[in-house]
């Protein structure tokens, strides 16, 4: 692909593998099966094992919901005319994230914390020691869980803020900011779940904040470079790589990124 030239047609769609599809179809049919479960319970008048299962079928719906709405490519924004800040307050263009997948992913944690949770209250009223053990490690899982759940819904919505001194990128708990002379290329990538590369170098102006540590999305993998998947910038992708493109290659027009009414698309 010659890296001048826009992306390739129908970027950024994802790839659509059979396995991929099937995987959507036989979750589709599991939460089918947790759902009717509940029925039938409830209606033989086991309330607990109803619970289970229902709770059980709305978790499974959103994972099956993630893994559909991760083979869709939205129709791109025609006009982007936002105005956003960067974490030091500066304004520029912005390319928020979309809503929609935020909904799947902080509702499909906030059940797995619900279940966790109740997992563990239940299997510690046995009051065995493996019981507490058990307990003790579902109990974990459902804090650390929770504690995601929380840094993701503080930092949301992400966002890809243009300003006349660099690229502002908020992710999902990461924040980067990368001068404009410190980018080399802009890249569309390809692939099941593509993504926008921006290549640059470390410099005294970079920033960087981790929200979660050591425990990095797939955004915090590839530092210094910034990461932007295509599946959370929804329909303002394809217009965040060309604003990206075009603003690395016209450096004297981004001082028009103070107002979004002069800024290029």
């Amino acid at each position: 692909m010659d890296q001048n030239q826009d992306p390739p047609a129908g970027w950024p769609a994802p790839r659509r593998t059979a396995v991929r599809v099937l995987s959507a179809a036989f979750l589709t049919v599991v939460t089918a099966g947790l759902a009717l479960a509940a029925v039938a319970t409830a209606v033989t008048g086991d309330a607990v094992p109803a619970v289970v299962f229902g709770l059980s079928a709305v978790l499974g719906a959103h994972i099956a919901g993630i893994a559909i709405s991760g083979l869709r490519s939205p129709r791109p924004a025609d006009d982007v005319r936002v105005l956003g800040e960067t974490d030091k307050g500066e304004k520029g263009l912005a390319f928020p994230y979309a809503r929609g997948p935020y909904y799947w992913l902080s509702v499909t944690l906030a059940l797995v914390v619900l279940l966790a949770g109740g997992f563990a209250a239940v299997v510690a009223a046995a009051g065995s020691v493996t019981g507490w053990i058990v307990a003790a490690i579902a109990g974990g899982f459902a804090v650390f869980t929770g504690w995601f759940l929380v840094v993701l819904l503080r930092l949301a919505p992400g966002t890809i803020v243009l300003t006349p001194t660099g690229i502002y990128h908020r992710s999902l708990v990461l924040e980067h900011f990368v001068p404009w002379d410190a980018v080399v290329d802009v890249q569309p990538r390809e692939g099941r779940n593509p993504w926008i590369t921006v290549r640059a170098m470390p410099t005294p102006g970079t920033r960087e904040r981790r929200h979660t540590g050591r425990f990095v999305t797939f955004e915090g993998q590839a530092l210094p470079f910034m990461i932007a998947r295509s599946y959370w910038l929804g329909a303002h992708a394809l217009p965040a790589y060309r604003a990206l493109k075009f603003y690395v290659e016209h450096p004297g027009k981004r001082s028009a990124l103070r107002s979004v009414d002069q800024a290029v698309r």
